[in-house]
């Protein structure tokens, strides 16, 4: 009698189970459009439902598109990308939480691995003139991106970070006058508090 009822207890929590996790992927996101991104102490973020992070032990680097962004100087946008991409994957790896982080792309893949990607939707260094004899905000510098946390396989996508600094804004470095200067710290900050987010969500789950 004992044996059939721990029978039975099994068979429900089974069913409990698998029930949650078909909950789960059936509000995966897998377009990007679809996320919609809440305030955040980081920026505006997106967590999807019932997730782990902890299940994951590889993270790949991987790309971010630049696409309809205006021309700032030769190689400058491949040269902000880079750094935004090498930054995630150092300070990923100091975060402690993944066993291994890479941006080898080859190994994108497999059910305990995420691939982090997005966009960056602007990175222009402003006007000079404009902030010299305008002033008043004109001429700002500005870095926006969008980046994605997701599977390989199914691309469902479990978190987003989304974070626009301007040259605008108080505080810190972020009152950097020289254009170009402010791009890389604001490349900086948001790579920063994308991986605190990331961090928060692998110890906490929220």
């Amino acid at each position: 009698m004992r044996a059939e009822r721990w029978v039975i207890l099994g068979s429900i929590l089974l069913i409990l189970g698998t029930a949650g996790l078909t909950q789960a992927q059936e509000g995966a996101i897998t377009d990007k459009s679809q996320v919609a991104f809440q305030k955040d102490a980081t920026g505006y973020t997106y967590l999807g439902p019932g997730v782990d992070l902890k299940s994951y032990d590889t993270i790949v680097i991987g790309s971010f598109s630049t696409t309809g962004l205006p021309d700032i100087g030769p190689g400058k946008l491949e040269e902000y990308r880079e750094t935004y991409r090498v930054q995630l994957r150092t300070k990923l790896a100091a975060a402690g939480i993944f066993k291994e982080v890479t941006d080898d792309q080859s190994k994108a893949s497999g059910p305990n691995t995420l691939v982090i990607w997005g966009d960056i939707l602007a990175m222009h260094p402003g006007s000079a003139a404009a902030r010299f004899w305008v002033g008043m905000g004109a001429g700002k510098a500005v870095v926006e991106i969008k980046t994605y946390v997701s599977t390989p396989d199914e691309k469902k996508i479990l978190l987003g970070h989304h974070l626009r600094p301007t040259s605008g804004a108080r505080g810190g470095g972020l009152g950097a006058r020289e254009g170009y200067g402010f791009l890389s710290q604001g490349v900086d900050r948001i790579s920063t508090f994308c991986v605190e987010y990331i961090k928060r969500v692998y110890q906490t789950g929220r």
